[in-house]
């Protein structure tokens, strides 16, 4: 895998709070007896990874809400298989937030667009720059993101894809995941597809035709395909083509969403009011020591050569 110098690493940050959440058991609480095992569980992650990896451009994404993306507006129904997070986990990931800000790292939010838009977008403007770009999930969608030079990287599982890897896995190169899974539907994310259709059968329907638009525009040749039950293929698609479209608009990741701009190159940590967080966290004398200690270093490095 290609890598410049100055990869630019971009975290689907939700992801893993959510794990903590599920896995560290709630017993671990905040100064005030709130639950903190998400908390616990994503910083350890984030010190993990810093220390491994050393990034000197990272950026982390963050999800906000499950009912006010745009997304909700084309498909009402999108995410509705889904229980919106408790009270108990929302207030952690204000803290995730606040940890990173005051670690000086950036971090991303908006009611409007979800994380991977936000990863989609600091993807393209950091590429254009000329940096490589190594996306930390474990979701699929984000593939699609993927090109030359670039991973897909599923850290807690120690899987990384790139491009290559990617078009191996799912049978199409990483510019046509989202028609994928428009065809095939995502019940994940509760986005309907054509049914009795899945993802391998949407690979070879793209692969024969390359891509959804032009799948569309040729329904009629898909019997001429030499796969086993071609004609029924054909009369499926033609029976569910209209919802195609629409189930486009729902898979693809925007680019080119409005995002502030903030750089993703190490800032200026606030040590105060991390030390006031690591106390409202009720963290050991030995876990805080590590993340002072880490703050220090990254001031230190911060600080102008005379």
């Amino acid at each position: 895998m290609t890598q410049t110098s100055n990869p630019v690493y971009l975290i689907d940050s939700s992801i893993y709070v959510f794990r903590s959440w599920f896995v560290i058991p709630d017993t671990i609480t905040d100064a005030e007896g709130n639950p903190a095992n998400a908390v616990y569980g994503f910083t350890d992650f984030v010190y993990q990874f810093l220390a491994e990896q050393q990034p000197s451009h990272i950026g982390f994404a963050f999800d906000e809400s499950l009912k006010t993306s745009y997304r909700n507006e084309i498909y009402p129904d999108y995410k509705a298989n889904r229980e919106s997070a408790p009270e108990e986990l929302k207030r952690q990931f204000q803290y995730c937030r606040a940890f990173l800000r005051a670690l000086g790292f950036a971090e991303f939010g908006s009611d409007r667009f979800e994380a991977d838009d936000i990863i989609g977008t600091l993807a393209w403007r950091y590429r254009a720059l000329g940096h490589d770009i190594h996306i930390l999930t474990g979701d699929k969608d984000l593939a699609q993101l993927i090109r030359e030079g670039d991973t897909w990287w599923d850290y807690a599982r120690s899987n990384r894809l790139d491009s290559r890897g990617i078009e191996k896995r799912f049978g199409v190169r990483p510019e046509r995941i989202a028609d994928q899974l428009a065809i095939a539907g995502d019940k994940t994310d509760n986005i309907p597809g054509i049914p009795g259709i899945g993802m391998a059968t949407a690979a070879k329907l793209l692969k024969r035709f390359d891509s959804l638009d032009r799948l569309l525009e040729e329904v009629d040749e898909i019997s001429t395909m030499k796969v086993r039950g071609a004609k029924r293929l054909q009369d499926l698609v033609t029976e569910h083509q209209d919802i195609l479209p629409m189930a486009r608009r729902l898979t693809g990741i925007v680019t080119d969403m409005a995002l502030e701009e903030r750089p993703l190159e190490p800032a200026e940590p606030d040590i105060e009011g991390l030390d006031t967080l690591t106390d409202q966290l009720d963290f050991s004398p030995a876990r805080k020591q590590r993340w002072m200690e880490l703050a220090e270093r990254k001031h230190e490095s911060l600080r102008p050569v005379d």
